[in-house]
């Protein structure tokens, strides 16, 4: 239907255009002895009427030429649409009908959110939303399940077989699984690295600051709340980055912690989203409502060394 009207407004604007020219023709005075110019629709002396009659005659034939060709164009395009409406309608139904309902269920979410908020029901509580050493130490199980996935026992050889291998190669492994009830998937990444220490890397994931100086996607990142002084708590981040034209930029609030064990020679980051009062839904960004992060740091040697996993 959409293409049909364009079309027709397609074939209405040529028709317009070539009538409007024909129409111009018509009032156009010429008086004896001047020629009449089509560019200006003005008339020009020093020629004779006969002279202007017949070429006022051939501007006439040449104005219907053109509307008729303008119809067998519009025509063509039309049938060009219809031709490559059959064969993607229905995709494109499909594809408009997901991302409709994405809408819907992000509009449904943030209008929960802003009545949550005046309603005093977004509550963040440090014994329900941090995160414990229990979820840090199985971020580091999961580690090592990996990395043992081929040993002579297979203890964990079918660890991974309800993810889909990606990118196989020696230093780089990519799977992913989709969500439940969603077209999104998770991933999980297992690589090495020879050019970076393991203690520089890691640093600069924790550090906002120095973030907001490399990363010029950063809109804004700062730490909101902190369980404890020190580092070993976990601490809320709200995150705002730009996102590509057209889309809006997006904004993420997580409580995140990290552990460095040096016996094991492990470190270790998690963070994932929570809801916090300081900062409720913005209509300037889009809510990130579902957003997850775990990363195992291991050198290969010691801390210092330039290579890790």
């Amino acid at each position: 239907m959409l293409l049909q009207q364009l079309v027709t407004v397609f074939r209405c604007h040529w028709i317009r255009a070539s009538g409007n020219i024909i129409e111009k023709i018509n009032r156009v005075k010429v008086k004896k002895g001047e020629q009449f110019d089509p560019v200006t629709f003005k008339s020009i002396s020093k020629v004779r009427s006969p002279g202007c009659k017949k070429f006022s005659l051939v501007a006439k034939l040449l104005a219907l030429q053109w509307k008729l060709q303008a119809n067998q164009k519009a025509q063509r395009l039309e049938r060009l649409f219809m031709l490559c409406g059959r064969q993607y309608t229905q995709k494109m139904i499909q594809r408009l009908g997901k991302f409709s309902q994405r809408l819907m269920a992000l509009s449904q979410a943030r209008a929960r959110s802003r009545l949550g908020f005046m309603m005093g029901a977004v509550v963040f509580s440090w014994d329900r939303d941090r995160i414990t050493e229990d979820d840090l130490q199985n971020v580091i199980d999961d580690m090592d399940h990996i990395q043992h996935q081929c040993d002579a026992d297979k203890k964990y050889e079918h660890y991974m077989d309800t993810w889909e291998l990606i990118i196989d190669k020696e230093h780089l492994k990519l799977w992913r699984k989709p969500l439940p009830s969603s077209d999104l998937y998770e991933y999980k990444v297992y690589g090495t690295f020879y050019d970076i220490p393991p203690t520089a890397f890691f640093m600069v994931q924790i550090d906002c600051d120095y973030r907001k100086q490399w990363d010029k996607l950063v809109i804004d990142l700062d730490v909101i709340a902190k369980e404890t002084e020190d580092e070993a708590g976990s601490e809320v981040i709200h995150w705002v980055t730009h996102y590509p034209f057209p889309m809006y930029s997006r904004d993420y609030v997580y409580v995140r912690r990290q552990r460095v064990d040096y016996e094991k020679k492990v470190m270790v980051l998690v963070a994932r989203s929570v809801e916090h009062p300081l900062c409720p839904v913005n209509d300037q960004y889009v809510r990130v409502s579902q957003y997850i992060s775990e990363m195992v740091i291991q050198p290969h040697g010691e801390f210092e060394e330039v290579t890790f996993w």
